[in-house]
């Protein structure tokens, strides 16, 4: 066998094959004995057709399924000879066979391109944001332990900030008629929540059962909004329990009092504040390197991705969806995820990092030592290889991170969650 490669592109070969007869003699006659067993022809006993007439008769398909046959085989050793790993399913060109002659052809191929990393020791420059909880944090987390708990009681009264309205919401127009098929009936709102507070905060206080009024809610484009007319069917109160000592062992069982309960609350905040940190610190990384790494990634690799998400969101929807405007959307998203993907495995590569089979089973451990209800789960899960395979990548995501953020140039910022809140307030302001 005689190959020859070619490089289209950063990631397309060609791929140049040619067989001789002399290599193919001997299998073409066993692929013509096995194809005279299959073969009934009148005058003749199955399997016993002449030479001959089987040449006159089935001749070109007898060459064109042995051609396909050893593509397949031929192609794969070439692949080994040139240790090229295909991404997508090759493009045959240019074939030719006949009985007594070579076998040729073309197989056109995309292939993980060549990255080429950009400095980063020491180049890499970083912010890491070091978020600082308050009081106000702790006692929004507590308010929300409560209303997790809460019970709701149908009041006669006036309705509230933070009562509960069950109501049919119709749709109308600038004149206030109803528009057809616009309408959302038994429809559970909290007053003050979300797009039922701001401007439709007053419009939602102060109302009884039957009551009706007009509310506006804006959507995500600019001068875009509705308008309902809101029916009351029901006011409902919510009764939060008390905050006591055996609410409070309900909730935490290593709190002793409301002093200690407050303190690991606030531990908790600090610990999910840092992990927001962290994954923003590691986003920033990500960004760093795609802006500064030239790569093009193979067509196939992006489609394949794309098609992967539209399969998943197709199973996840009840209802149809656009697949070209999910495609066209979700292409730049696929598009950095692929870079990134191919830039992680040359940086890996580069820093000569491995995960073991020990290390994995050591996470597990202690997952496991963590748990308190949940180990037999925590076991099958990974029980599977592929589940351990990914522990192995988030491993390795771990490790790459870490080198990479020892090797930058950081510079840390503390922000108080005082700060946040401002910036959001200001944020919603702009856009209310």
């Amino acid at each position: 066998m005689k190959t020859t490669i070619k490089k289209i592109s950063p990631y397309t070969r060609e791929i140049t094959i040619l067989i001789p007869w002399e290599d193919l003699e001997s299998a073409f006659e066993l692929h013509i004995r096995s194809f005279i067993q299959k073969i009934k022809l009148p005058g003749f006993r199955k399997g016993k057709v002449p030479r001959k007439i089987l040449a006159q008769k089935f001749g070109p398909e007898i060459e064109a399924e042995f051609a396909q046959n050893s593509i397949e085989i031929y192609y794969a050793e070439a692949l080994h000879e040139h240790k090229v790993v295909p991404v997508n399913r090759a493009k045959i060109d240019d074939l030719n066979f006949s009985e007594g002659s070579s076998l040729n052809f073309k197989a056109t191929l995309e292939v993980e391109p060549e990255v080429k990393l950009p400095k980063y020791n020491k180049k890499m420059k970083l912010k890491k944001n070091n978020y600082i909880p308050d009081e106000k944090d702790v006692d929004s987390n507590i308010e929300e332990f409560r209303r997790q708990f809460s019970e709701l009681k149908t009041i006669e009264t006036e309705s509230k900030e933070n009562d509960i309205l069950l109501v049919d919401m119709q749709e109308i127009d600038s004149s206030g008629v109803p528009l057809i098929n616009k309408k959302i009936e038994d429809r559970y709102l909290k007053i003050g929540e979300g797009v039922f507070g701001g401007q439709n905060l007053n419009n939602l206080t102060g109302l009884k059962s039957q009551d009706k009024t007009i509310i506006e809610i804006k959507g995500s484009k600019i001068d875009e909004s509705a308008r309902y007319q809101v029916t009351v069917k029901n006011v409902q109160e919510e009764i939060l329990p008390e905050l006591n000592d055996e609410f409070i062992k309900k909730l935490d069982s290593d709190a002793t009092d409301l002093s200690s309960f407050r303190k690991n609350v606030q531990n908790h905040i600090q610990q999910r504040l840092d992990r927001e940190a962290e994954g923003q610190l590691n986003e920033e990384i990500i960004e760093y390197f795609i802006q500064s790494t030239k790569i093009e990634p193979p067509p196939s690799m992006v489609d394949n991705m794309i098609e992967n998400a539209v399969e998943k969101a197709k199973s996840n929807n009840n209802e149809t969806f656009d697949e070209e405007d999910y495609r066209l959307k979700s292409r730049p998203s696929v598009l950095r995820s692929v870079k990134w993907y191919l830039i992680r495995k040359e940086l890996i590569k580069r820093e000569e990092l491995t995960v073991s089979d020990e290390q994995i089973s050591d996470r597990i451990q202690k997952f496991l030592a963590s748990s308190k209800d949940e180990k037999g789960q925590i076991r099958r899960f990974y029980k599977k290889s592929s589940n351990r395979e990914r522990l192995r990548e988030d491993l390795l995501d771990d490790l790459l991170f870490n080198r990479l953020k020892d090797n930058a140039k950081l510079t840390e910022v503390t922000i108080t969650t005082a700060e946040l809140r401002k910036q959001q307030n200001l944020s919603h302001e702009e856009h209310s």
